[in-house]
């Protein structure tokens, strides 16, 4: 009897039905449609029962659904209202300030926010939206649009990758794949720098996996200046598991010409700001990586099981698919050292294992971590789905049932939100009129997905197209219906509305402070310094200031201010100034309130004055 064979290896196209033939015995023979033995599994011994061994090939993809045009929807649908609803506080508005007063200043070398050192991430996000503000202007758009373009390198990279290693088909499969994954389309639209990070890690290893030596360490440097460490910590927990596992020598990862190429990314901004800042070393190293990675200062800590329930949403609808053929590992396990397919699997493996072993047992724990993980889930269910098409004559069968249960179950569960609001949660009158309209549509489109992924797999019809749209629909609906809910929770998260009322009682001429209190987007809307008296400084969300808090009050000029100080302002009040209180804090909006209008409340905090307007009540 011939040896069990792996689907992926029978897959070669090197191999002919001819010599196939010779090493099974004749009663064994194999179909021309796929190259698998007749008895290999149940579902294919339908198949061939029907068609007989000597069917024709079945079309590609590519003749079922046009795949370029369907990530060039999924592309335009991650940018459908890009600038359409304002900043969120803290991340979005802290960092879209940093990056106006980087183009404002012309100062590319050292990030400032509200004029002081902002040494808490490296430069190449705030550099790269701070050019395009000197464009378009600093708006939401500019500030997120650097995200956006991120996320478009990362999907390219995959594409042009999928192309080159299993066809075209699996290469546009996995771009729409990765464009319509949430996680990625969450922060395609974000300010913030996790999409930049992925970006580089995606590139750094998937040039290690073609064995370039000088590519993986550039982009690596890219990522450090974009986030640090972890941009090197990422690539090299995936590459050398997989190196030991495959029998490859690790020492391949580490040329001397890449280590040099990235000392030269990196270095001469780590050099630069190390002498306008003695200290930075220290601080990055020890402050904002191993203290970060071993204690609980920073408050993020989270149970281990913290990524259990995040991945499979994250990576939705895509992961069930990638997972659906888990059972494979133990084949890919056995072939690891001699076959290029079982290795391939092996390398997906280590890109999601590793990665993800590392940042649960971070001290530091958040949603967007696992970014850099979603490009394998891409890869691995495009892997999956055109193989499966072309064994099931254009059939889609992998995790179809499981999909469907769960669309099914999470579209009804939505839609039910449109008749009923748990009391408990605490919304804004904006928020409770949006999210039905956009539970029912998000509700509606898993429905319609569920349907479109099970009929797509039904074995005497099979409808790949059907599938693929199913998968992708809902994640390219998402932007496409959540605007108005992003407009309502932007307003109660952010500090537009506030600076529009500012604004709109002459506020160009009135100083503004907080007092206690600092929403991070107030800058950057009123396109200005706004002191805050403080105690500590954490109210301006960066720890490297509330560390140096003293020495930063006594600069002159300085935007921090003693904790008391607003009191001499209110007593003075030689300038027309708006005071800005949290909402929550009692004993502030007490002292304020006798001597001054209340001018608005938005989400978190309250707005008072001017206090030469205090007059005339």
């Amino acid at each position: 009897m011939c040896r069990s064979r792996t689907p992926d290896s029978i897959a070669s196209k090197s191999r002919s039905t001819t010599s196939a033939r010779r090493r099974c015995p004749s009663r064994f023979p194999r179909c021309r449609r796929c190259q698998h033995r007749l008895h290999h599994n149940p579902h294919l011994r339908r198949h061939h029962k029907h068609l007989g061994p000597n069917a024709v090939p079945p079309p590609p993809l590519s003749a079922h659904v046009r795949l370029p045009l369907l990530l060039l929807a999924a592309v335009l649908a991650m940018a459908f209202d890009l600038g359409g609803y304002p900043l969120f506080d803290p991340d979005e508005g802290r960092n879209a300030e940093v990056a106006r007063e980087m183009a404002q200043t012309n100062d590319y070398l050292l990030p400032h926010l509200e004029g002081l050192p902002y040494l808490d991430k490296p430069v190449v996000y705030f550099a790269a939206a701070a050019g395009v503000m000197e464009v378009l202007g600093p708006t939401e758009t500019a500030a997120r649009l650097p995200a956006f373009l991120f996320t478009i390198v990362s999907i390219v990279v995959v594409v042009r990758f999928g192309r080159r290693r299993w066809g075209s088909d699996t290469g546009w499969l996995a771009g729409l794949a990765l464009a319509t994954t949430p996680l990625v389309v969450a922060y395609a639209r974000t300010t913030i720098f996790d999409s930049a990070l992925a970006c580089c890690t995606t590139i750094a290893i998937i040039a290690f996996w073609e064995e370039r030596p000088i590519l993986p360490w550039a982009a690596m440097g890219v990522g450090a200046l974009t986030k640090g460490p972890v941009a090197l910590l990422v690539p090299l927990i995936t590459l050398i598991p997989y190196s030991l596992l495959t029998g490859r020598p690790v020492r391949r990862l580490f040329s001397v010409a890449g280590i040099v190429v990235f000392a030269m990314v990196a270095l001469p901004w780590f050099l630069a700001v190390s002498h306008r800042v003695p200290d930075f070393a220290h601080y990055v190293f020890v402050r904002e990586t191993f203290e970060r990675v071993t204690t609980t200062r920073f408050h993020r800590t989270a149970p281990l099981w913290y990524y259990l329930p995040i991945i499979p949403v994250a990576g939705f609808p895509w992961i069930v698919p990638a997972l659906a053929r888990w059972k494979n590992l133990r084949w890919a396990w056995v072939g690891r050292r001699v076959n290029r397919y079982a290795q391939d699997t092996i390398l997906l493996a280590c890109w999601v294992l590793g990665p993800l072993l590392f940042f649960t047992l971070n001290k530091s724990k958040l949603p967007q971590y696992v970014l850099p993980l979603m490009p394998a889930f891409a890869l691995a269910a495009a892997r999956l789905i055109t193989r499966q098409a072309s064994e099931l004559g254009g059939g889609i069968a992998a995790g179809r049932r499981t999909y469907a249960a769960i669309a099914a179950s999470v579209g009804l569960a939505l839609a039910s939100l449109t008749l009923w609001l748990p009391a408990p949660i605490s919304l804004t009158p904006a928020e409770r009129g949006a999210i039905p309209l956009t539970a029912l549509a998000l509700g509606v489109a898993l429905l319609i997905s569920a349907a479109l992924v099970w009929q797509a797999g039904r074995a005497d019809r099979p409808r790949p197209a059907l599938g693929i749209m199913g998968y992708a629909l809902v994640v390219i609906t998402v932007p496409l219906v959540s605007s108005r809910l992003l407009a309502a929770v932007g307003e109660d998260r952010s500090a537009a509305t506030l600076a529009r009322v500012i604004q709109n009682i002459g506020g160009a001429s009135a100083d503004v402070v907080g007092v206690g209190a600092f929403p991070t987007s107030l800058p950057f809307y009123l396109r200005r310094m706004v002191p805050v008296a403080t105690a500590n400084g954490r109210e301006l969300t960066s720890n490297y200031i509330a560390d140096h808090y003293e020495q930063f009050l006594a600069l002159p000029g300085s935007p921090l201010e003693p904790p008391d100080a607003w009191r001499e302002r209110l007593a003075r009040c030689s300038r027309p100034t708006v005071f800005i209180a949290r909402a929550n804090d009692a004993r502030i909006r007490a002292a304020l309130e006798p001597h001054l209008l209340l001018l608005a409340v938005e989400g978190q905090y309250a707005a008072y004055g001017p206090c030469a307007a205090s007059s005339a009540r």
